[in-house]
């Protein structure tokens, strides 16, 4: 979900101290209505890699839809006509509407795989994060492929691709819905988490514990309800929390690794470039470019 919005400052100097990305309109990115359920896919257009740096940035009534997969290093805003804007990170899956008009922001560069297509449906922009996102790579990726050889079954592997978007897409809104009841069951796990993820002493059976349910139903509960393994959502966190650090432009990288708990500092960027598409070192690069890119922008809206 997209939860952060642009922040105003009276201070010009603090900008580049704000870590949020610079969004006119907050809004839910897990969204697809009923119609797919029953969508017949009627032509594959297109399916092509977009490299970094390469592609339009400015669109004007789209010919086709379209489903999008990010690539791991690819963080990108959409902004939409109508004033919303679809924020995506990597690995991300993203709808884009027949006839919509927008522009794109890239906040790092990364590449994507674009696959347009024909179908009867109607519906607003989305993006998920999906699981075993090396599968529906794959899946993209041939299509892609085939379509650059110029090979006949590109539009048979583009169909492919497009449905099993479409399906993963329904399988984690569905695992999205978690009882109130069963949610506060893992309530004191997240707790203890949130407090103690940089912490290398928890445990699943201290977790499972603190709920008072078996490690089974823990981790079940915890993949329904985060769409994480308590382990994943332990090293979410801790990137998360690194990235912060990062961009303070208060500590090393190895002092920020031990900070999230990483006695190592090189486990700590291995785990860190997985997850980000880019090391700690440039993504702190990258960062300080967009923010400064952004305070630029910033102070252009003053005058």
């Amino acid at each position: 979900m997209i939860t952060n919005t642009l922040k105003f400052v009276n201070d010009k100097n603090k900008i580049l101290d704000e870590i949020e990305t610079i969004l006119y309109n907050d809004y839910e990115v897990m969204n697809m209505n009923e119609h797919w359920k029953s969508a017949v896919m009627t032509e594959i257009s297109l399916a092509v890699y977009v490299a970094p740096n390469m592609g339009k940035h400015v669109h004007k009534n789209r010919y086709h839809h379209g489903f999008v997969l990010n690539d791991a290093a690819s963080v990108k805003d959409y902004c939409f006509d109508d004033g919303r804007v679809l924020h995506t990170e990597g690995n991300n899956l993203f709808y884009l509407p027949k006839g919509a008009s927008y522009h794109v922001r890239s906040l790092r560069e990364g590449g994507c795989y674009a696959i347009n297509f024909d179908a009867d449906i109607a519906d607003i922009p989305f993006c998920v994060s999906t699981r075993n996102v090396e599968s529906l790579t794959h899946q993209f990726k041939a299509a892609c492929d085939a379509w650059a050889r110029k090979d006949e079954t590109w539009r048979v592997l583009g169909m492919r691709a497009v449905y099993d978007a479409i399906y993963r897409t329904q399988c984690e809104l569905e695992r999205q819905y978690v009882s109130g009841e069963q949610r506060s069951l893992i309530t004191p796990a997240l707790e203890e988490l949130d407090r103690r993820f940089a912490e290398n002493t928890l445990t699943v059976s201290y977790l499972a514990s603190l709920c008072g349910i078996s490690e089974v139903y823990l981790r079940r509960l915890f993949l329904n309800a985060v769409g994480l393994c308590p382990k994943e959502y332990i090293i979410q966190k801790r990137i998360e929390y690194a990235k912060s650090l990062l961009l303070s432009r208060s500590f090393s990288v190895s002092e920020v690794a031990q900070m999230c708990g990483y006695a190592d500092p090189c486990h700590f960027s291995r785990e860190f470039s997985k997850r980000t598409g880019s090391s700690p070192r440039k993504y702190l690069g990258c960062s300080i470019a967009i923010l400064s890119a952004s305070k630029v922008w910033w102070l252009s809206t003053l005058h």
